[in-house]
């Protein structure tokens, strides 16, 4: 039977889409309640460098793959940095006294649990959905945070162990403070893909990428520690930790330098009686119909000055959103 395959790419509108408002959400944010003294124990942000699309639709499938080009580590870890600064200096102007970190690390508890559940800078994650990589502050462990679904089982069972968050309370308490957590989730794209009764009764599978900076919603986020161990956890959903607010809507910036560019092998498209695709645009769309699969590749490469301008504003503006409603819990 002759495949019949659909490969597409949507040129969308080249005009910037500036990032919208931040919708903040909580999860037991009264864990900070009456909170002044604060440290960071845990800080880094996580850059999306593969996104992948897996679809799925009447014994069809379909899937993409992005990668993010021409952005160093050295880039990345001077992001996390300045990021880190200034998230310290913005709590202490939110009138937080903020421990210096030297003070956490100086402390056996501490560097027992961050032996345990901490990895060298950058920490990879690869998963069915995307590769990254977490970077932390120089002189600081990366460590994974989630509210779940994301990461190996290894990673979810230690981001989530309550024991471990037990551990950290407990320090917390002998250390008279609360910790606050940040995690900042970063994509160069956002994936899409056909799933369920509706693709299967259409007999049509397909997936999607359409690139631009975005900060992904409720895993990029502020966790807390509280000093009140184990008996708190449970209001949590977040278990390993008290409480959380958290980006819960996807923070979007302008997609200026963002393009997707095809990088589908000549062999691939003949197999897949695909010819004549588009190579530029925004967007890319591939779809399969007739028991057929389809598999295509792209690259997004940005310059380091397009990188850093496009997700220093993302990631402040969402800072900035977490730190006021930090700020307004622990009033």
């Amino acid at each position: 039977m002759r495949k019949a395959i659909l490969f597409s790419f949507l040129v969308l509108c080249a005009a910037a889409v500036h990032a919208q408002a931040v919708s903040i959400g909580t999860d037991n944010a009264a864990a900070l309640k009456g909170a002044h003294r604060i440290a960071i124990d845990q800080f880094g942000i996580e850059f999306i460098t593969v996104l992948k699309a897996n679809g799925t639709g009447g014994g069809n499938s379909a899937s993409m793959q992005a990668e993010l080009k021409g952005v160093s580590d050295e880039a990345m870890q001077a992001m996390t940095d300045q990021v880190y600064r200034d998230t310290v200096a913005a709590l202490g102007a939110a009138g937080f006294e903020v421990v210096p970190f030297d003070a956490v690390q100086a402390r056996p508890e501490y560097l027992e649990l961050a032996g345990r559940i901490g990895k060298p800078s950058p920490y990879v994650i690869d998963d069915s959905a995307s590769v990254s990589k977490i970077f932390a502050p120089a002189g600081m462990k990366a460590f994974f945070q989630t509210s779940g679904g994301r990461g190996s089982f290894a990673d979810r069972m230690t981001a989530l162990d309550g024991a471990n968050g037990a551990k950290a309370s407990a320090l917390a308490k002998s250390m008279d403070l609360h910790f606050v957590r940040f995690h900042f989730l970063a994509g160069f794209g956002t994936a899409a893909a056909s799933k369920g009764f509706l693709a299967n009764v259409a007999r049509r599978a397909h997936a999607s990428i359409e690139a631009g900076p975005v900060l992904m919603p409720n895993e990029t986020q502020a966790q807390i520690v509280s000093q009140d161990g184990q008996r708190v956890f449970r209001t949590s959903s977040r278990s390993g930790v008290n409480g959380s607010v958290y980006v819960d809507k996807a923070v979007r910036g302008a997609a200026d330098g963002f393009e997707l560019v095809d990088t589908t092998t000549a062999e691939s498209k003949q197999s897949d009686n695909v010819s004549n695709a588009v190579q530029m645009g925004l967007s890319l769309l591939t779809g399969t119909r007739a028991s057929s699969t389809r598999s295509s590749s792209a690259t997004v490469t940005l310059s380091e000055a397009t990188f850093n301008e496009s997700y220093l504003r993302l990631i402040g503006a969402a800072r900035d959103a977490l730190i006021a409603q930090l700020q307004s819990a622990a009033k």
